[in-house]
């Protein structure tokens, strides 16, 4: 752990063993509510898209969507995703070449959230258009506020649209989707403002897409890049499981938890953090931490076991992990199987990587194959 002061004047404790970050994630004492935050931290370092907050809130809205991405539910999904994934490399496949980002990695989760969410057919090529502009780096704060703003709009309609089906007295495990789920639980709860229901369908948006997108992304470049890896999983599909981890803890999308700060004096790993102070808990830093990852620097698709904290760790554990490892394993899965030349078709070098506040993934990764002959 150490004391950070950036020429802005911005100053934290940056946590970096796998150990103290553990102990961070879990301290009651560390705040995750961005309005504890002083108004001097920039849009950078305040907080990610999700929704971030303390017991005993965060606890009342987590336990009512969490059932949304257990892994039955997740399960469930599985036959779709692979429908999803066929299709979207059924529309490459003859041209050998294709954008790993917005041929897959990005549409591929889009168009799962719209089926866990409910979202009407007739919507859903306007909803990934709403989402690339919500998810894209803003050009500044009121760009940001105001795609918010939409993405919000649209979904308090479509709520609103969904309200009349969700029959009085329903419970939320008989509805057809997540959406009209939470307005059952809403009815039964009372416990729920419609400002939050909005709030979670962006979360779910964001818990559910962003993740899932940079984790293929970033995955499949840690991939072409590791040709001997890269051929043993190959050989050895039933790796994919224990690869899709170990892209997690190698290369996951977010660097950084979101910031916390000290509502009140803490000791993390033998250090004393007064209150009041800000802190950067270095995920990717802990994830190479030789001290619990052998080898920590070398990527091991056989690596178990992999206790990494690519999604966090305790209350605020991300609530889109099952849906990105499920996604990942079908879209790497199925590119690897169906196109065995599979090579990157850029200069590493020349990639460009978008970081939206804690996640950073790449905004487009040329590959090439040969291309398949004759209809698809």
């Amino acid at each position: 752990m150490r004391y950070v002061r950036e020429e802005s004047g911005f100053s934290y404790w940056l946590i970096t063993r796998y150990a103290e970050a553990r102990q961070a994630l879990l301290a009651r004492e560390l705040s995750n509510d961005p309005r504890r935050l002083d108004h001097r931290v920039d849009a950078h370092h305040a907080y990610s898209p999700m929704a971030n907050n303390d017991p005993p809130d965060h606890t009342r809205l987590r336990k009512l969507v969490a059932p949304c991405f257990t892994r039955r539910r997740i399960a469930a999904l599985e036959p779709r995703a692979e429908q999803v994934v066929g299709e979207l490399l059924d529309a490459v496949a003859q041209a050998g070449r294709a954008d790993a980002i917005s041929d897959l990695a990005f549409p591929l989760p889009v168009l799962l959230v719209c089926d866990l969410l409910g979202v009407p057919t007739e919507d859903r090529a306007s909803f990934g258009v709403w989402a690339a502009r919500m998810l894209s780096v803003a050009s500044g704060p009121r760009t940001g506020v105001e795609r918010s703003r939409r993405l919000r709009a649209y979904f308090s309609r479509l709520i609103e649209a969904k309200r009349a089906a969700v029959p009085s007295g329903a419970t939320a495990e008989e509805q057809p989707d997540l959406l009209c789920a939470l307005i059952a639980a809403q009815r039964e709860s009372g416990s729920l403002t419609d400002e939050e229901l909005v709030g979670l369908a962006v979360l779910i948006l964001v818990a559910g897409h962003e993740t899932t997108s940079n984790l293929i992304g970033n995955g499949l470049l840690t991939l072409l890049l590791s040709p001997g890896q890269l051929a043993l999983l190959r050989a050895d599909m039933s790796l994919l499981p224990s690869a899709v981890e170990e892209l997690l803890r190698f290369e996951g999308s977010a660097g950084q938890s979101s910031l916390r700060v000290a509502v009140e004096d803490v000791e993390i790993g033998g250090t004393r953090i007064p209150r009041g102070s800000v802190v950067n808990i270095g995920l990717s830093l802990a994830n190479r931490d030789p001290a619990v990852f052998t080898g920590s620097d070398a990527l091991d698709l056989r690596r178990k076991p992999n206790p990494h904290l690519a999604f966090g760790h305790g209350t605020h554990f991300c609530l889109g992990a099952p849906l990105a490892r499920m996604l990942a394993e079908k879209a790497l899965g199925a590119l690897l199987s169906r196109f065995p030349s599979l090579a990157l078709a850029a200069d590493p070098a020349d990639l460009e990587w978008r970081q939206i506040s804690i996640l950073c993934g790449l905004t487009a990764l040329p590959v090439s194959f040969d291309p398949e002959k004759g209809g698809t």
